[in-house]
């Protein structure tokens, strides 16, 4: 056991002669690290606690009276272990003075050296123990800030002293965007550290006296105390916005992350600790709504919607286990042949209550909250068993395209995950088209690209969705092996007007050529925007001048009606070569 360092022991006892010797036994214990300080009573024992620091108290006690000295003096340092040492060998009294508050009982008939230092190194050895205990109980261990229980006492304590002075306060509430994500993508151990940096980020922005604590996750609330208006809560909280915008450097490359602020005040937003930490969470998810990246102040109607969040989540957790998302599909088409080539699988909710739900009204719920990892994986496989199916029972061999969401993407079992997926149904890699978003590429190109590239070897393909919103970019595009990208369905409502949007849609598809890259057109509605497309080069069309997402059997009847009506292509004689002799 390791001698303590800087030990300072308190001596109690009314015998002069007794005092001595114990000194010089504990100066023999300990003889290179110890200070003795002696008292003859309780009272004085009482007053040095109270103005020195001490490692621990030995106190001799007379009898069963004295126990109230035990108490006054626990009550007085209650981290200052205290050892009791009595006259008489007597069970009862020492069961006594352990109740009080002793953490050791010695008799003085049997103590001596040995036991002696035994006691003391086990008593301080067990009170550091519990000061660990305390701290967890009230510490980040992570971090080292305040945690959810901390917090919730110094509100308290804050919110008491601004009634008094008749001030204001705020409370702020911070959320990493998408943080899940990278924890998912770079391991616990990386993400701590990287949480370790963000928390001293935060810190560098408010002041000593504010309080920041870390509420569980990547969730942190600041206490902002006497401010003078809402001015001040606003200032800090795009201080904190700016500092967070800067790059963070994990394992050599830049990564950069989003923050999401809600601020709730006092007495203006709530007048209790509760109401204010809910009132800045509603505040908080009304900046998500914003697009993210931003702060907002609560308002009251902010709440509506964080119940009814809370519902639907709830809803939510029950559809998956009672199997009410359903899959629907809508076709892709060669924009030179009009044949069909491929289905788009697009998920929907059949809420016994309210019907088919469009995605988005949920899909984001499910990102936040990390469902979507669960319902992902079910979407591919169903996708992949559909196209399966439709092709042995002789309705084509058909592409089949399915959305990935980031957080899908970043698991690290995302490639196993797939290619289980794949193997498990019997499907063709070749004909399964999985779907991503630029953003999620630029998040970690490197980890991006070596998932890519795994499913690419086994024939997988990847198109970018949405593609002109985001980042788009020639050097990050030749990075990834892409099969092809989907202009955005915003792009076609002014199509073949002769607008700006014709120019980016040419740009578009000149960009994905010269890539050696299908060009995906989506929300074809018109013909004008079909023979626009195809004349300029486009290689697929999918809107609903072709076909709303069906339902799986609906698909089949469409599939069999369009087959008996003829290809499309029969009407549409202006595409392709007949464009160019008409």
């Amino acid at each position: 056991m390791a001698t303590p360092s800087g030990l300072r022991i308190l001596l109690v006892e009314k015998d002069i002669a007794a005092a001595d010797r114990l000194t010089a036994t504990l100066k023999d214990i300990f003889p290179d690290c110890l200070t003795v300080n002696s008292v003859q009573w309780s009272g004085d024992a009482l007053r040095f606690v109270q103005s020195e620091t001490c490692s621990v108290v030995l106190m001799s006690l007379g009898g069963p009276r004295e126990i109230d000295g035990v108490v006054a003096l626990k009550a007085a340092a209650p981290g200052v272990p205290l050892i009791a040492i009595i006259a008489e060998d007597d069970e009862s009294f020492a069961l006594s003075v352990l109740k009080a508050g002793a953490q050791d009982c010695l008799y003085a008939c049997q103590m001596g050296p040995q036991l002696l230092s035994r006691s003391i190194r086990y008593t301080l050895e067990r009170a550091h123990a519990q000061e660990q205990i305390a701290y967890l109980a009230q510490y980040d261990a992570v971090t080292g800030l305040p945690n959810r229980v901390l917090f919730r006492d110094r509100l308290e304590h804050a919110l008491a002293q601004a009634q008094r002075k008749r001030a204001r306060i705020a409370v702020v509430s911070i959320d990493l965007d998408h943080f899940k994500s990278v924890n998912d993508l770079l391991g616990h151990e990386i993400a701590d550290r990287l949480l370790c940096d963000i928390a001293e980020r935060i810190k560098g922005q408010i002041r000593r006296g504010d309080t920041l604590a870390r509420m569980g996750g990547d969730e942190f609330m600041i206490i902002l105390e006497d401010i003078r208006d809402f001015s001040d809560a606003a200032n800090v909280a795009q201080k904190i916005l700016d500092v967070m915008a800067r790059a963070f450097v994990i394992q050599g490359e830049e990564m950069f992350l989003t923050t999401s602020i809600g601020i709730a005040s006092y007495p203006a937003s709530g007048i209790e600790s509760t109401q204010l930490i809910k009132n800045a969470d509603a505040a908080l998810y009304a900046a998500k709504r914003s697009g993210r990246g931003c702060y907002r102040f609560y308002d009251p109607t902010m709440n509506e919607y964080a119940d009814e969040r809370l519902k639907t989540l709830t809803r939510l957790r029950h559809a998956i286990s009672r199997e009410e998302f359903v899959l629907h599909y809508q076709p892709v088409v060669d924009a030179r042949s009009q044949s069909v080539i491929g289905f788009e699988a697009l998920l929907r909710w059949n809420d016994p209550k309210r019907g088919l739900v469009s995605p988005g009204e949920f899909v984001g719920l499910l990102e936040d909250t990390g469902l979507i990892i669960e319902v992902g994986n079910w979407v591919l496989r169903t996708a992949c068993e559909q196209q399966k199916l439709w092709k042995e029972i002789g309705l084509g061999s058909f592409k089949m395209a399915v959305n990935v969401s980031a957080r899908q993407f970043r698991q690290r079992d995302f490639v196993g995950t797939v290619a289980l997926i794949v193997q498990d149904t019997g499907m063709d890699p070749h004909d399964l088209q999985l779907e991503i978003t630029e953003s999620l590429l630029i998040d970690n190109m490197t980890a991006a690209a070596a998932k890519l590239r795994a499913l690419h070897t086994i024939g997988v393909r990847f198109s970018i969705d949405d593609f002109g919103t985001g980042y788009s970019s020639l050097n990050y595009l030749k990075r990834f092996p892409l099969y092809a990208i989907k202009v955005d369905r915003s792009f076609m409502e002014n199509i073949s007007e002769g607008r700006d949007e014709d120019a980016i849609v040419n740009a578009i598809i000149s960009l994905g050529h010269s890539l050696r890259m299908k060009v995906v057109a989506e929300g074809v509605e018109t013909e004008a925007q079909i023979r626009f497309l195809a004349e300029n080069g486009c290689d697929c069309l999918q809107g609903y001048y072709y076909a709303t997402p069906m339902a799986a059997a609906d698909v089949e009847k469409w599939l069999q009606n369009r087959t008996a009506e003829g290809d499309k292509s029969a009407g549409l004689r202006f595409l392709g070569r007949d464009a160019a002799a008409g």
